[in-house]
């Protein structure tokens, strides 16, 4: 069994690259075109042909490795062979004929192919944000078809392959160069057994219109995203689905500002009572709660009420705080007996600090 990573000058840890380049290399130097009438050029060069499309394709390259001789050889069923190139006339060159050769090598991308995410935007309010929710979406998105089970392909009596005509490979020309390479739409064969899906034109997919159920966890922030892997449209020739996505847009609230998983909101607190002490009740999310004010309270101060956050996304257990923050609120004086008692409680105040300042 011939050494096909000698043939092509490798190593056997190769890149796609490599692999491409060292062809390339090797076929110029054997082209039969370069070598007229030399039997050991072209016996070579099929060589060269036959490395290349083993060691391309994976299987067939294991197979080979593991000592495997593949039943067809080359000339049963070439995968690459050139008919001529006219090297004397002008234009090509060296670049040129790189840039030619790769053309006609390249692979295309006709097999399985992933489908694509299916992204919408989730709009939930404070509330939803704070206990969790469950949404049901009518969506539509690709799915396989069910008529050639996503493959595209359907089974029919066998025909004559429309594109190579039978001959099971096609010509194609680039300026100067002419190569034939196998049929892709026969796979070599010169026959065709399967044909276009008429259900989905050859798509493999389909539009389909269902529900889909989403769980919102509790404490999820405003831009975060929801992904359900495979929930998105399915893949193109048996290829794998795509994500469900969805972008949650989460509504302010009117009382509480969120910052991580601290709230913050305002308390109106009267100047008496921030003066000589109180108590007030604080609006949480889960109900009323009173707290203390100490004499002496100031406007802006803040109050901590521990574990009255949100919770903490994925750790519905663990809460972030809620920050009770002073807002002094100033009643309006509209009688002369009550502006007489406050400028009283205002002159007996001033008069007490001025004592104090004194006697220090």
């Amino acid at each position: 069994m011939a050494d096909f990573y000698s043939i092509l000058g490798i190593d056997r840890r190769f890149s796609p690259t490599k692999l491409r380049r060292a062809y390339q290399r090797r076929a110029r130097e054997f082209h039969p075109d370069l070598h007229p009438g030399s039997a050991e050029a072209a016996s070579m060069f099929a060589l060269v042909a036959q490395a290349f499309e083993v060691l391309s394709d994976p299987e067939r390259r294991s197979a080979y490795d593991r000592g495997v001789v593949e039943g067809k050889t080359l000339r049963e069923r070439p995968p690459l062979a050139f008919e001529g190139f006219d090297f004397a006339t002008g234009g090509g060159g060296r670049q040129g004929f790189r840039e030619l050769f790769e053309s006609a090598i390249e692979v295309g991308g006709d097999g399985p192919q992933r489908g694509e995410d299916l992204e919408v935007t989730l709009g939930i309010s404070f509330d939803e944000a704070f206990r969790g929710a469950h949404r049901r979406l009518s969506i539509t998105r690709l799915s396989p078809c069910a008529t050639c089970e996503g493959s595209g392909r359907v089974t029919r009596a066998p025909q004559t392959c429309a594109t190579c005509v039978g001959e099971g490979s096609t010509r194609v020309r680039r300026g100067h160069l002419v190569f034939r390479a196998r049929c892709r739409d026969c796979d070599g064969s010169g026959k065709r057994v399967q044909g276009a899906c008429p259900s989905c034109a050859g798509e493999s997919r389909v539009h389909e219109s269902e529900w889909m159920d989403v769980t919102v966890p509790p404490g999820i922030e405003n831009g975060a995203r929801l992904r359900l892997p495979s929930a998105g449209n399915a893949g193109r020739r048996g290829g794998s689905a795509g994500d469900f996505v969805a972008h949650v847009e989460v509504a302010s609230h009117p009382l509480y500002r969120r910052a991580g998983n601290d709230l913050y909101v305002d308390v109106p607190v009267s100047i008496f009572d921030a003066a000589v002490g109180g108590h007030v009740s604080v609006k949480t999310p889960d109900g009323d709660v009173p707290i203390e004010i100490p004499a002496g309270t100031h406007g802006a101060q803040r109050f901590r009420l521990r574990k009255r956050g949100m919770p903490q996304f994925g750790e519905p257990t663990s809460r972030g705080d809620l920050w009770a923050e002073v807002k002094l609120i100033v009643p309006a004086i509209t009688d002369a007996e009550s502006r007489a008692l406050i400028a009283e409680v205002s002159r007996r105040l001033t008069e007490g600090d001025s004592r104090k300042q004194r006697n220090h």
